[in-house]
């Protein structure tokens, strides 16, 4: 088989995911200017995945990275913080361009050339210094611009809480972006792996709130679910009374006027990882509300390469 034969395999289910989520909002039983739906269908099953994902938190994932804190310099741990996190920005180009944002796009992909180069393989933020700063977007919040409903909250084993909308998307992402695609397994797995435990680490100051939380299945839901749809508003989501009755309008349909939620400052939109309260997300430079039921707020927002971890300086799948 040809190279070019190979390239083509390797990307036809990808995009038989997108159409197949394209044909999901034309066949959606709400109306168009709804994406999101918040309810919990599934939480039985849920919260089976988020026991098995917080025991393996616990045992493996917040180990390692409480010992990769202590044993790497702070300086180190952010170089790798940036040479991962550049790695994401072909995603974030090409989802700013599929969401209209034309003039981001070109700033991501000066951002992407710049650290490329100058900022040597992107292990330090230069561009960010001449005010290209890093912007996260993902395949699920491009859906959710085009309309396609969220779909049920879904909680993966090892990634984390998730939707049916934006786990499509996720994989999408990791599968088609071209810096990890040609990489070899070995390679591709290494970085698979630092991935985790730098997003981990970088979300070790939720451990506090989860472990004192009266419900901690509920506090990740909330705080995923309030914080994708920060991120799918661009930091201003429009007035929503209630996020488990109602579905929320998509960015599209929002008004312009309409007030945003209330946003404590958090840490600072690479896609949900390790085990699971770890994968709660990042946000875009400001988080959402905290949940009511949260005692902090909770940490930012993530997505496979391409997603940040909160408490980073410069700011946001394998």
């Amino acid at each position: 088989m040809t190279v070019s034969a190979r390239c083509l395999s390797r990307l036809r289910l990808p995009v038989a995911w997108m159409v197949a989520c394209t044909l999901l909002a034309g066949c959606a039983s709400v109306p168009p200017d709804y994406t999101t739906q918040t309810k919990d269908p599934w939480e039985k099953f849920n919260r089976a995945v988020y026991s098995f994902n917080d025991k393996l938190d616990k045992d493996v994932a917040r180990p390692v990275a409480t010992a990769y804190v202590r044993v790497v310099p702070e300086p180190a741990r952010n170089r790798f913080h940036d040479f991962i996190s550049n790695l994401g920005e072909p995603v974030n180009i090409v989802n700013a361009a599929l969401q209209g944002k034309f003039k981001q796009s070109l700033q991501d992909t000066g951002r992407f050339l710049v650290n490329s180069t100058i900022g040597l393989f992107g292990f330090f933020d230069v561009a960010t210094h001449i005010s290209l700063p890093h912007q996260e977007e993902d395949l699920g919040e491009t859906f959710a611009h085009w309309g396609v409903p969220s779909g049920p909250y879904l909680v993966i084993p090892v990634l984390g809480p998730s939707t049916v909308r934006d786990a499509g998307g996720l994989y999408v992402d990791v599968t088609a972006n071209p810096t990890l695609k040609y990489m070899g397994p070995r390679y591709r797995n290494a970085l698979t792996l630092l991935y985790g435990i730098d997003t981990r680490a970088g979300l070790m100051q939720a451990n506090g709130s989860l472990d004192s939380a009266y419900d901690p299945y509920a506090f990740v839901r909330d705080a995923y679910i309030q914080n994708r749809r920060y991120n799918i508003y661009d930091g201003n989501p429009p007035v929503q009374y209630d996020d488990y009755d109602d579905d929320e309008r998509a960015p599209g349909a929002a008004s312009a006027s309409a007030p945003a939620l209330a946003a404590p400052a958090v840490g600072t939109k690479m896609q949900p990882t390790t085990a699971a309260p770890a994968a709660v997300t990042a946000a875009k430079p400001t988080a959402p509300a905290v949940p009511a039921a949260a005692t902090s707020t909770p940490p930012e927002k993530q997505n496979g390469f391409g997603r940040e971890t909160a408490e980073r300086p410069d700011k946001g799948s394998l």
